[in-house]
């Protein structure tokens, strides 16, 4: 071959090179960038009829302000029990707390009690707790990139005690 095609040949691969070269970058760059933060919505875990006594609204007195609300965050869990999940990372979601109570899901779904849409390693449907014979239970739905226990990735179920550790991608939840 005479040497112009050598040097054709040579600058195409090199051209071939820096081409893997940069996707090789962009792919990097967009897992490691942090997402956007959206709020996370929460719903709650056993809806009320409109009938009960709880859903109505008090009777306020004629010329008074109306009470302010404050939002409490649930108990703390007594007697070995774990009675509420305390958001501990990322930052912008630190102390937001659940009451434990029920069945909770935790997904990038709207259907979800709690519903994480920012974090892109959270699955649809990614674990749920639920209450058996009086305790918590933390169980993986098979998701994509696991749910982890106290820094062990999760396989089935698991009891929840006061102070355990749970990870969903970014997401870290402490049980109390």
């Amino acid at each position: 071959m005479s040497d112009q095609v050598l040097n054709v040949l040579k600058l195409s691969l090199l051209g071939l090179v820096y081409l893997f070269f940069a996707r090789v970058l962009w792919a990097v760059w967009s897992e490691v960038k942090t997402p956007k933060a959206r709020p996370i919505q929460q719903r709650q875990a056993v809806p009320q009829p409109a009938n009960t006594p709880a859903a109505t609204k008090p009777q306020q007195r004629p010329g008074t302000a109306p009470a302010a609300t404050k939002t409490r965050k649930p108990p703390k869990g007594r007697g070995g029990h774990a009675a509420r999940l305390v958001i501990l990372e990322p930052k912008h979601r630190r102390g937001m707390a659940v009451a434990i109570a029920g069945e909770i899901t935790l997904g990038r779904d709207d259907s979800c009690t709690i519903t994480i849409q920012d974090d892109s390693y959270v699955s649809t449907l990614h674990l749920r707790i639920y209450d058996y014979d009086g305790q918590p239970m933390v169980e993986d739905l098979d998701s994509t990139n696991g749910t982890f226990h106290n820094g062990n990735r999760l396989h089935g179920s698991k009891l929840l005690q006061p102070g355990d550790r749970i990870q969903v991608g970014t997401t870290v939840i402490e049980a109390q």
